[in-house]
C-alpha cells in the first residue's frame, strides 16, 4: 500500500466528532491545521476532503495550501457545509427565505473557485436541512427551488464537477435527495456533464440500496461518480470503520467497482466517536486496500461465478479466495 493510491478521508474524522448527545464532541478541539497534521499520521493517506466555510474562510485559502503542501496531502473534493448553523434549519437551497438561498448558491460558487484553486477541480453538495419532517410539504416549490439551485452553481464552471451526495434521513425525517434513484432523476432531467453523485457506503445501506447495484446504474447513467466509505447496520447513518460489519457487500462492491473501471477517490467518511482517529482511518484504508487488491487478483474467477450464476459455487468460491481455512 502507498501514497501513489487515491486513498482519502474526510478531515472531519480527525475531528471532535459531535452528536446531537454531545455536541461539544468527544475529542479534544482541534484547528483545521493540527487536524491536518495529525491525518500526516496515517501513512497511506494521499487526500482529506475539507469542509466549506466551516474549516477555512475564503481569505484562508493559500495559508491552508501551504499546509497542504506541507503536509503532502491532496484534497479530493471540496464539500459544502450548509448544515450545521442554525439558519440553515429550514433548507439552504430549497429555504423559503429568497436571501438564504442566494447565500447557499454564492457560497457554493466561492467553493467551486478555491477547488479549482487548490487542484481539487471538485465540490460535494450534501443537502442534509434540505427536506422536510412533517407531512403536507410544499414539494412543489421545493422542487424547483432544489432545481435552479443546482444548475446554475453547476454550470458557474463546467471545468469543476458537482457531486450529489444523497441521503434517506438525518438531520431531517426526509431528506430531499434521498436515495441514487433521485440523485440521477436531478441529473437528467439538467443534463450537465459536470454534475455527478457521491456513493456514500452508510447511506446506501440506509436506503436498502445493493451498493453494487448503485455503482452499475450510475456507471451506465455515465454519470461520473466518487465514493465514500464507512459501514453501519443499515437503519442508521453510523460512520462506522469499512468492513467492521458488512464484508461481502463490500466485496461485491469491489468486484463492481473493478467492472466498471472506476478510477476514482477511495474517500473515508468516517465519525470514530470512541476510537483513536488515526487508528480508525488506517484501519479503514487497510481494508479497502485489501478487499481492493484481493477482488483485482481473482476477478477472472469472482467474474466466471458471478456470470454462471450458482449460488454455491459462488460461496464456495468466495469463501476460498477470502476465508482462510473455509473450503
Amino acid at each position: 500500500m502507498s501514497l501513489k493510491e487515491k486513498y482519502g478521508s474526510g478531515l472531519w474524522a480527525f475531528g471532535q466528532v459531535a452528536d446531537r448527545f454531545n455536541p461539544r464532541g468527544y475529542k479534544v478541539p482541534l484547528t483545521t491545521e493540527q487536524q491536518l497534521e495529525l491525518a500526516t499520521q496515517v501513512k497511506a493517506l494521499r487526500g482529506v476532503e475539507l469542509h466549506y466555510p466551516t474549516d477555512f474562510k475564503r481569505d484562508e485559502v493559500e495559508k491552508v495550501k501551504a499546509i497542504l503542501t506541507r503536509c503532502n496531502l491532496e484534497v479530493p473534493t471540496v464539500c459544502l457545509n450548509f448544515f450545521t448553523e442554525p439558519k440553515w434549519q429550514k433548507g439552504s437551497l430549497t429555504s423559503k427565505d429568497p436571501n438564504l438561498r442566494r447565500e447557499t448558491i454564492e457560497t457554493a460558487k466561492e467553493a467551486v473557485d478555491i477547488a479549482g484553486e487548490i487542484g481539487a477541480n471538485a465540490c460535494t453538495l450534501w443537502l442534509g436541512q434540505d427536506g422536510h419532517d412533517y407531512l403536507f410539504y410544499d414539494h412543489r416549490r421545493a422542487w424547483d427551488w432544489m432545481f435552479n439551485g443546482i444548475s446554475e452553481i453547476t454550470r458557474y464552471n463546467e471545468k469543476v464537477k458537482i457531486f450529489l451526495e444523497y441521503k434517506q434521513k438525518e438531520p431531517r425525517t426526509h431528506i430531499q435527495i434521498s436515495n441514487v434513484g433521485k440523485a440521477l432523476f436531478i441529473v437528467n432531467k439538467l443534463g450537465l456533464k459536470n454534475l455527478g453523485v457521491v456513493i456514500d457506503v452508510g447511506h446506501a445501506l440506509m436506503s436498502d440500496e445493493n451498493l453494487a447495484e448503485s455503482v452499475e446504474i450510475v456507471a451506465r447513467n455515465e454519470t461520473p461518480f466518487t465514493m465514500h466509505f464507512n459501514d453501519n447496520y443499515g437503519y442508521w447513518d453510523d460512520d462506522m470503520i469499512p468492513g467492521s460489519v458488512n464484508f461481502w457487500r463490500y466485496v461485491e462492491l469491489f468486484y463492481q467497482l473493478k467492472k466498471i473501471g472506476y478510477e476514482g477517490w477511495y474517500d473515508l467518511d468516517i465519525f470514530p466517536y470512541r476510537e483513536d482517529s488515526v487508528r480508525a482511518v488506517e484501519q479503514g484504508i487497510g481494508f479497502i486496500d485489501y478487499v481492493r487488491r484481493r477482488v483485482g487478483e481473482y476477478y477472472g474467477e469472482i467474474n466466471s461465478l458471478v456470470e454462471e450464476g450458482n449460488v454455491h459455487k459462488t460461496i464456495d468460491g468466495l469463501r476460498k479466495i477470502f476465508l482462510k481455512g473455509c473450503e
